[in-house]
């Protein structure tokens, strides 16, 4: 088991193929050590060089505005890197199709370096080469994506190219507002929004899979059942919620009766959770940081629909942070820890170092939307979630990093034991 094999709906026969895939490829696949030290590397790289430092130090005049540029970097260069990687590793087990060839990872990988590159102006390109380069690497996954799923009919990973979409629509939006004398900040909320949607659907996929799969293991005789009609209508109000976000700041006078949507929304989505029995996994790092991460989305819900209902200015910004850092920071080192793990051999337990990498993930959300909440506090709080970032994914880097350019140990456990 590598961490990733989850229930499928699919043909029996296409899911033994997939998992007999998986794993022959487990002990040797490359696409999620490539993309995850990628995405870890870029989420360093992002917070430690924004700025005007920046430019300063790089003697560059960069195509975008530091603070675009640091949006832009977040959403399209590390999301996509550590979607490549668990996308691209989970499908063959997802569809049954043999893993992407490695000539075809090193082609994406060099898409990826290009759009980082011209994105920080050090490919001597204008603002249409800029916009190319940086868009490739996202089209071009969501291409291999959405071949393989359909190549496979697997209807039930749809979502998976859907999320991608919105991702490739809003970063071509990004830059042609970019182009037209604007700041981008609209396309980046509608890039915000689809991968808190993802996260939403992706949560309730894995969260409660491997918190059956750790209570079973350690011998629980209760485990939590899924209730599909509530799944069924937390992820559906979920997800007309965070269309009313992204419609908030048009709304005007009406703002505060769409405000109702998101409350509601956050307050299904949390009972949802409450169901997965989120207080029984308080022993294992690798199970309650998901967990925690799923919150992130209902949390910014609440807060969401509380900002347009009380006209809190500063509650509306803080939700950005905790969705772009508690959602996506949360959830992606969750799950970057865990395939590391998995599929390099090692037993699903946290290693030494694990606590400290969510916890400082953690930190860094309470920090930074306590810098918007608390503007007495703001460059304080800017200065502790900006360390506190770059400690988790500093910490991602030497504690997982070795295990990810290594060769995989002995397997730990049965390739046939229950997946968690």
């Amino acid at each position: 088991m590598t961490g990733i094999e989850l229930p499928s709906s699919g043909r029996s026969g296409r899911r033994d193929a997939g998992r007999r895939h998986v794993e022959a490829a487990a002990r040797h696949g490359a696409s999620f050590r490539i993309f995850f030290l990628a995405g870890a590397v870029e989420a360093v790289l992002v917070i430690g060089l924004w700025g005007a430092a920046f430019p300063l130090v790089a003697g560059i005049d960069p195509p975008l505005a530091p603070s675009a540029w640091h949006a832009h970097e977040l959403l399209f260069g590390y999301v996509p890197a550590v979607q490549a990687g668990f996308l691209l590793t989970a499908l063959p087990h997802w569809t049954g199709r043999r893993p992407v060839a490695t000539g075809t990872l090193a082609a994406l990988l060099v898409l990826w370096i290009a759009g980082r590159l011209a994105v920080a102006g050090l490919a001597g390109l204008g603002p249409p080469g800029v916009a190319v380069a940086a868009i490739a690497f996202t089209a071009a996954l969501a291409g291999l994506v959405t071949h393989e799923i359909v190549a496979a009919r697997s209807r039930d990973n749809a979502p998976a190219v859907l999320s991608l979409a919105v991702l490739v629509v809003a970063q071509i939006l990004f830059h042609a507002d970019l182009a037209a004398g604007h700041d981008g900040a609209a396309a980046a909320r509608l890039a915000l929004a689809g991968v808190t949607a993802q996260m939403m659907l992706l949560g309730g996929r894995i969260v409660p899979a491997f918190t059956r799969d750790y209570l079973s293991e350690t011998g629980r005789a209760s485990l939590p059942q899924p209730v599909r009609w509530l799944d069924a209508a937390a992820v559906g109000l979920g997800l007309a919620a965070l269309v009313v976000w992204l419609a908030l700041p048009w709304l005007g006078a009406a703002a505060p009766l769409g405000g109702a949507v998101p409350i509601a929304a956050g307050v299904l989505l949390l009972v949802r959770q409450a169901g997965w029995a989120p207080s029984r996994t308080l022993r294992e790092p690798l199970v309650w940081v998901l967990h925690l991460g799923a919150a992130m989305t209902p949390l910014g819900l609440l807060m969401a629909g509380t900002a347009a209902v009380t006209g809190q200015a500063g509650l509306a910004a803080a939700v950005i942070h905790v969705w772009a850092i508690g959602g996506i920071g949360l959830m992606t080192l969750a799950l970057m820890t865990r395939v590391s793990l998995g599929h390099t051999g090692r037993s699903l337990r946290a290693v030494a170092g694990s606590t400290a990498i969510y916890l400082a993930i953690a930190l860094a959300v309470a920090a930074r939307a306590g810098s918007v909440l608390m503007p007495q506090w703001t460059l304080p709080l800017l200065s502790l979630a900006g360390a506190a970032w770059l400690a988790a994914y500093g910490g991602f880097l030497v504690v997982y990093g070795p295990m990810l350019v290594h060769p995989a140990v002995a397997p730990e456990r049965s390739a046939h034991s229950p997946p968690r």
